[in-house]
């Protein structure tokens, strides 16, 4: 008999359970303090903000010549190939990190308004920080996020254009970064620049800017480094309201809404590590498995087992197809009537098969993204690790995730008498009960196989389910009137409601900073294109649209005396 050997490690523990299914049904937590049926997507008057008695942004940023400029400053940034790999180092130890004292003299020198006004620190050698103070302490700051950091670029030969060239085409601006998320950057820049270059603009307001520099490999060093920063001067929850980059942009349905849709939440994220020590030998006598063949049968265990969706009644998403239901009820009849009926269970299948987008952001995603065995093509492998990247939807958890995988992996276990050790040491581990005796696996040859394997499971990058900023109250109302003024058209509507998020942003550092934390780059659907990937580039007009709505918000923000969201009682948290 083949026996498993299971020596599985805990740590802080949770009620869920090996040798019983994942409850994919239960939440981590309830949206607490929401009244879901008493959402009906209402929406806030437009905000103004003429009465500062500035130039109007569509005066100053519509023009020819406000277009070459900004394609200047874009095209300046985007040549400056500020790549974070996932194996740098720390700053001061990897020569790669030096490209961004590049991109810090291309900021001094496009932008001099903001560097004469604003005072600049840096954080962690790389990470920038820009602040002007305001003249009433009472108002609490806002905060304004990017980051300068691009993913790598694979095989430069299949691109149209030189990914670093920063070709402008008289549309559209191709490069690493013109999209994620340089595109930004260029814009709050920009704005800030254009309103400091008045100097009897003096902000009400403290302003505070962003920028951290490894957002792309999880934030740590620059935005983690930040919001400790930031905490420690200002205090928790000391910002009213925080603009990072995200969202879904905004989306014309028919020809007369634009849905304006900020990601208020983001998903959870943890990465599992599976680590394969086998035997080896040569490979003309090979066992009836290699340890990559081992490995792939839990991958495609796990393949074969994908997560369940689930749609959240008051949650984001379902808060978004309200919305729509009100102001496009033609647009998707059938979500439409499934919205109007309540018929939740009908509603999550509609939405899962309409495309991965949307079907991510109901339910946990996994990915098998790493995948490592061999050295020679006639020695059987000894030591094969893969990685499964994990996107947690609210109504699950890493306890859950991790036990999912400890679920999963147990018929392999057992089939190749596998010695175990799993998630040692760790946070937010579930509770299991260990099968120590497992029947006889699927293998029986006529003779002895001694695979004498180990497997070792770790994770990272663990982060939880981001709180629910509000969509209600005077900073929403603030955020939400500015939209709808900045991207108002002729017989249309602009219909400002939050998202989910099925990525993380740089955010995740800062939720100790603010309530109130809205991640959205305001460019509109199919006006950008191919983040991460071949030919990525960015419609320049829809650029200036973005530019537009940065300088609007910083003056409305400044405009309002709502100093903090006092009462946080209703504030929804999953």
């Amino acid at each position: 008999m083949i026996v498993s050997k299971l020596a599985l490690v805990a740590g802080t523990l949770s009620t869920v359970t090996l040798g019983r299914s994942v409850l994919y049904d239960e939440t981590q937590q309830i949206l607490e303090g929401v009244a879901p049926t008493d959402f009906k997507c209402d929406l806030p008057s437009v905000l103004d903000p003429s009465k500062d008695g500035l130039p109007a942004a569509r005066d100053i940023f519509s023009s020819d010549e406000a277009l070459q400029l900004q394609v200047k400053r874009h095209a300046t940034i985007v040549k400056i190939p500020s790549i974070s790999y996932d194996d740098s180092g720390e700053p001061g130890e990897d020569d790669r990190w030096q490209v961004f004292f590049d991109l810090h003299r291309a900021l001094a020198a496009l932008y001099p308004n903001v560097h004469l006004r604003m005072d600049r620190e840096t954080v962690n050698t790389f990470g920038l920080v820009y602040t002007i103070k305001g003249t009433e302490p009472a108002l609490n700051p806002i905060m304004l996020a990017a980051h300068q950091d691009v993913v790598p670029v694979n095989a430069v030969f299949t691109w149209k254009y030189p990914p670093f060239s920063a070709h402008f085409d008289g549309q559209w601006l191709w490069g690493r970064g013109a999209s994620d998320d340089k595109n930004s950057l260029t814009g709050l820049m920009s704005a800030l620049d254009t309103l400091l270059a008045n100097p009897q603009w003096v902000p009400r307001r403290t302003i505070i800017v962003a920028l951290g520099f490894d957002e792309e490999c999880s934030g740590r060093r620059g935005a983690g480094y930040i919001g400790k920063f930031l905490e420690e001067r200002y205090g928790p929850k000391s910002i009213d309201m925080i603009l990072d980059e995200g969202g879904m942009g905004l989306q014309l349905l028919g020809n007369d809404t634009l849905y304006a849709l900020p990601a208020v939440m983001e998903k959870g994220h943890v990465d599992i590590w599976l680590e394969l020590y086998v035997n080896g030998g040569h490979s003309s006598t090979p066992f009836p498995h290699t340890g990559i063949g081992i490995m792939s049968e839990f991958v495609n265990q796990l393949e074969s087992n994908p997560w369940n969706p689930k749609l959240i009644k008051g949650s984001p998403i379902y808060n978004h197809f309200v919305c729509q239901a009100r102001y496009s009820p033609d647009a998707a009849p059938n979500i439409t009537s499934l919205i109007n009926k309540g018929d939740l269970s009908a509603l999550t299948e509609e939405l899962a098969t309409i495309d991965r987008a949307t079907q991510y952001r109901i339910q946990t995603s996994q990915a098998v993204d790493y995948f490592f065995g061999g050295v020679k093509i006639n020695a059987m492998p000894e030591y094969i690790k893969i990685g499964v990247n994990h996107r947690i939807a609210p109504q699950d958890s890493i306890p859950a995730v991790k036990a999912n995988i400890l679920k999963q992996l147990q018929p392999i276990v057992k089939k190749f008498g596998l010695s175990v050790t799993a998630f040692k040491g760790e946070d937010n581990n579930p509770d299991f009960e260990l099968y120590e005796n497992i029947e006889d696996g699927d293998i029986d040859p006529m003779y002895e196989v001694e695979y004498n394997g180990s497997l070792i499971l770790t994770s990272s990058q663990a982060t939880l389910v981001a709180p629910v900023s509000p969509t209600f109250g005077p900073v929403w109302d603030t955020f939400s009137g500015t939209i709808q003024h900045s991207f108002a058209f002729e017989d249309g509507k602009v219909v400002p409601v939050g998202e989910l998020m099925t990525g993380n942003t740089d955010t995740r550092h800062y939720q100790n900073l603010s309530h109130n934390i809205y991640r959205w780059t305001p460019t509109r659907q199919g006006h950008t294109a191919n983040a991460h990937t071949v030919d990525e580039r960015m419609d320049m007009f829809s650029h200036m649209e973005a530019v537009r709505f940065y300088y609007d918000v910083i003056r409305n923000f400044d405009a309002s005396p709502v100093a903090a969201f006092q009462d946080q009682s209703n504030i929804g948290e999953l």
